[in-house]
């Protein structure tokens, strides 16, 4: 029955001044939800493969900081000194920061 939305649409306003009415409001009232709802937007195309892929030789791969405190055997509370002294690469994301896993291998051949 999608052909049909005019009748089903005026079902709707109908149902709605009932429910007005029983709340003891004017049924011919005018609030928010009047007036039939907006169209959903549609979803963006999605992205082209070849402009999204990678040289896998230039890819790096990271650790989160306790994730390389753990493969380095000690504290998250010594790794973040190591960070502080400047001793270790690290990359910012959004809420902190990453390991490159060629700077944990760096450290742990040291």
């Amino acid at each position: 029955m999608r052909g049909r939305t005019s009748g089903n649409w005026e079902r709707v306003e109908s149902a709605r001044r009932q429910a007005r009415q029983a709340l003891g409001r004017d049924p011919n009232s005018v609030d928010l939800y009047d007036g039939r709802p907006k169209r959903k937007a549609s979803l963006p195309s999605p992205p082209d493969p070849k402009r999204i892929a990678t040289d896998p030789s230039t890819t790096q791969y990271v650790l989160t900081l306790g994730e390389a405190a753990m493969r380095l055997n000690m504290s998250r509370r010594e790794l973040d000194a190591v960070i502080a002294r400047g001793q270790v690469k690290t990359l910012p994301i959004e809420f902190g920061c990453v390991i490159p896993t060629s700077e944990v291998e760096r450290l742990k051949a040291k």
